[in-house]
């Protein structure tokens, strides 16, 4: 017997809901197993599952448990009818009644928007669409169940434009309205909980559709105030848009586009997002070329991007913030066809061998959201010499040094700031020629410019030079 059987045995019902029934109707995979349950009271309810696997009363308070059966690969959220009254402006300000008499209709009526509340029942596939959800996911509309969905929960705001882009819908015009009307209540909600929203919106085949939405509605200057300073803003080439419909050019570009290796990786994306907000506040104009200008503008870019990531917790989406920011800082590279290798190789050594790749699909991206969407000649021919540079394995940072700091310290080198500006050295060096990274020669170049005795006494002496000037960069 499965645990619904016995569910149905105790008196109760079983429904899939929200969601669930919403991404199967749509074709959509639904990683999350959402259970509604009438007519068994909760203990009952948790004794019963417990025979059958793991339960966690991870919501007793709300009548929520979640339900891992026996040789499961997933959970599922398990819940009692239940209804609910905000008390507050938080999330977790509700008055909430549960109960297995309750009508599952009244359930359904206060969820956010009518094509998540419907239910089915399991053992009669019976749909319940008190709503009239089917009819909107048929005519690719969203709607709001009750006038007061975005007070009750402004993290409603957030969703409806995820859900928007994600799905393709159209905003019925009184939930448009409301979303308008309620936009600044999206400040009560936590970093953490907008961020989720963002990191959906971001699976969206086009996410720059829920950004002009939240331009529309008056969200983006309370979610991305320094993106929305961008509207309005001149590109140097017309044909992009204004600095807001290049950057939503960029970022749909970070999402699918095929010349890209990365297509839709975050890191990308949010680089694509945060790459030209720093253009409102260096914005200039050369009566020379007469030509709009931009200077610095990717290090005010890079503090800004910072600034948004550490409020909203953007780590919490797996994403290497320090990434995201190193790609914005450094997006404005040159993809010169007359790189020598040398250059090439330092290039590689700044940005990293894990990170450059990813720094080349936001360049392309960028290009694909310029003037000139077409013109990848100069970028791709960069990309396939940091490829033919990299299947080299020429050596580009300290642990691919022909020696290392354990080797100097046996020589009678301390440990110290000298060791590190030794080996720093030396990677200059092999950068330059790579033919250099042997154990003999990078030894003989060491010990002409570092004997053992003077490199002690430089090590203790801050007074003391610190070594040869760094050669230039090509």
């Amino acid at each position: 017997m499965s645990f619904i059987d016995a569910i149905y045995q105790a008196g109760g019902r079983v429904y899939e809901v929200g969601g669930t029934v919403r991404d199967e109707m749509m074709g959509h995979a639904h990683k999350d197993k959402d259970l509604l349950v009438a007519g068994v009271p909760f203990e009952a309810l948790v004794r019963l599952l417990g025979s059958f696997g793991q339960v966690h009363e991870v919501g007793k308070s709300f009548g929520v448990l979640k339900f891992k059966p026996r040789g499961a690969d997933h959970d599922f959220d398990v819940a009692l009818p239940r209804t609910e009254k905000s008390t507050g402006p938080h999330h977790r300000d509700f008055e909430v009644r549960f109960d297995e008499k309750l009508p599952v209709e009244l359930d359904l009526q206060r969820r956010d928007f009518t094509i998540n509340a419907m239910a089915r029942e399991l053992k009669t596939g019976e749909l319940l669409d008190p709503f009239g959800g089917q009819k909107d996911m048929k005519d690719k509309i969203l709607r709001q169940v009750f006038s007061e969905s975005f007070v009750e929960d402004p993290l409603r705001l957030l969703r409806a434009v995820q859900f928007a882009a994600r799905f393709e819908l159209s905003i019925e015009p009184e939930t448009l309205a409301a979303m308008k009307r309620h936009a600044a209540k999206i400040e009560t909600v936590s970093p953490e909980r907008v961020i989720e929203e963002v990191g959906k919106l971001f699976r969206a085949e086009r996410p720059s559709t829920g950004f002009y939405l939240m331009r529309d509605t008056g969200l983006l200057s309370h979610v991305f105030p320094e993106l929305e300073k961008t509207i309005g803003v001149e590109q140097p080439a017309k044909k992009s848009g204004d600095v807001f419909d290049h950057t939503m050019k960029v970022l749909d570009a970070s999402r699918t586009c095929a010349d890209l290796d990365r297509p839709g990786d975050l890191e990308i994306m949010f680089a694509s997002l945060f790459h030209d907000i720093g253009k409102p506040y260096t914005v200039g104009f050369n009566e020379k070329t007469r030509r709009i200008t931009f200077y610095g503008h990717q290090v005010v870019s890079t503090r800004l991007a910072r600034k948004w990531m550490k409020k909203y917790r953007a780590n919490m989406l797996g994403i290497d913030t320090e990434n995201v920011l190193s790609m914005v800082h450094n997006h404005m590279f040159e993809t010169k066809s007359f790189y020598t290798e040398r250059a090439i190789r330092r290039f590689i050594h700044k940005i990293g061998k894990d990170l450059i790749f990813k720094l080349v699909d936001l360049r392309i991206a960028d290009k694909k959201g310029g003037a000139y969407p077409n013109q990848l000649k100069g970028i791709l021919r960069l990309k396939r010499r940091i490829q033919e540079e990299l299947e080299k394995k020429p050596p580009f940072g300290p642990k691919d040094l022909a020696i290392g700091g354990r080797d100097l310290m046996n020589l009678g080198y301390p440990e110290g700031p000298i060791l590190g500006r030794i080996l720093k050295e030396l990677v200059e060096l092999v950068l330059d020629d790579p033919a250099l990274n042997t154990r003999q020669s990078l030894l003989e170049h060491v010990l002409a410019k570092y004997p053992p005795a003077q490199a002690a006494k430089e090590n203790h002496d801050p007074r003391q030079k610190k070594g040869p000037e760094k050669s230039p960069q090509a």
